[in-house]
């Protein structure tokens, strides 16, 4: 007698993993889109607070440029590029912004009649961050 398996349960526990895969799939590539967009906020946030804070630290207006094609943000005071973070990268996230230019001036509050909003999307999932009038970033 041998030890050997059947067509019929090869197939059978062929489709047990099928479907076992088929479930566990889309939630864990949510997941890993939620985690992406996530970094890649808090990315963006941290590079605003540091446009920011340059502003505040020479005294002079700092212009966070926001570039939404590569997707990057690049953070100039007195024609000097201080910061540049690409979003594209690591991040694999679309940029879309109110503004493309959002300014900082010597006092840290930012210029404009509204708030600047910047949507980061990776996937199904997507995230906001504003910059205030009063330049609060969140």
């Amino acid at each position: 007698m041998r030890n050997a398996h059947t067509l019929w349960e090869l197939l059978a526990s062929l489709t047990i993993l099928c479907t076992i895969v088929a479930v566990a799939v889309p939630p864990i590539t949510h997941a890993r889109d939620r985690a992406t967009v996530r970094a890649a906020a808090s990315t963006l946030r941290a590079t605003l607070s540091a446009a920011r804070d340059a502003a505040l630290t020479r005294g002079a207006i700092a212009l966070a440029i926001v570039d939404a094609t590569i997707p990057a943000i690049t953070i100039v005071v007195n024609r000097d590029t201080v910061l540049r973070h690409s979003l594209d990268g690591d991040f694999r996230s679309r940029l879309s912004a109110s503004r493309d230019t959002i300014r900082f001036g010597p006092t840290g509050r930012a210029f404009g009649a509204s708030n600047s909003t910047l949507i980061l999307r990776t996937g199904s999932v997507a995230e906001t961050v504003t910059v205030s009038r009063i330049g609060r970033v969140r």
